[in-house]
């Protein structure tokens, strides 16, 4: 899967067809275009139909379909920064942010209402990846963790895995 943004897949894509465009007026067949650019020979055919209708003009990328999208770069920008403040900033009890979060977010600063699915392809693109925070008990000693590792652990790992330990060990 291409990770590209969709003006430079497009872009990428356009160039494609245009070298098709080139093997066409070189009078090469559809079927050795298709192995040369490693497409399936149905696009090689809709391609030349629209090389033969406008030539070169025919193979141009016609853009994203639809309407421009609401969540222009400055508003990811801003969404981003947003997000890089953190959850309590925007009043929520706990450091977590959730894509229900992120979306009430964008609703409520950006003015803009976006699906469950845009929103996490927006997070992703701004750089921000799925984690899960880890439990841990309240009363965790991380001293006496760090001295068990460097002083009882290696006791243990010179026994092998195969040792029984009762449970008296200390």
């Amino acid at each position: 899967m291409l990770h590209l943004s969709n003006a430079r897949n497009r872009a990428v894509l356009e160039k494609r067809r245009k070298r098709a465009g080139n093997l066409f007026a070189q009078g090469i067949t559809q079927s050795v275009i298709a192995k040369r650019l490693d497409v399936s020979r149905a696009a090689v055919c809709q391609w030349h139909a629209a090389w033969k209708k406008k030539g070169d003009e025919g193979l141009i990328s016609k853009g994203h379909p639809g309407f421009p999208s609401k969540l222009t770069t400055e508003k990811k920008k801003e969404l981003k920064r947003l997000i890089l403040k953190g959850p309590r900033a925007e009043g929520y009890a706990t450091d977590f942010w959730t894509v229900d979060r992120i979306r009430d977010l964008a609703r409520k600063k950006l003015r803009i209402a976006l699906g469950y699915t845009r929103i996490w392809n927006t997070i992703i693109q701004l750089g921000f990846s799925c984690q899960k925070p880890e439990s841990r008990a309240k009363t965790r000693n991380e001293r006496a963790i760090a001295d068990w590792t460097l002083k009882q652990f290696p006791r243990f790992k010179k026994m092998g895995a195969e040792t029984q330990l009762s449970h008296g060990v200390s």
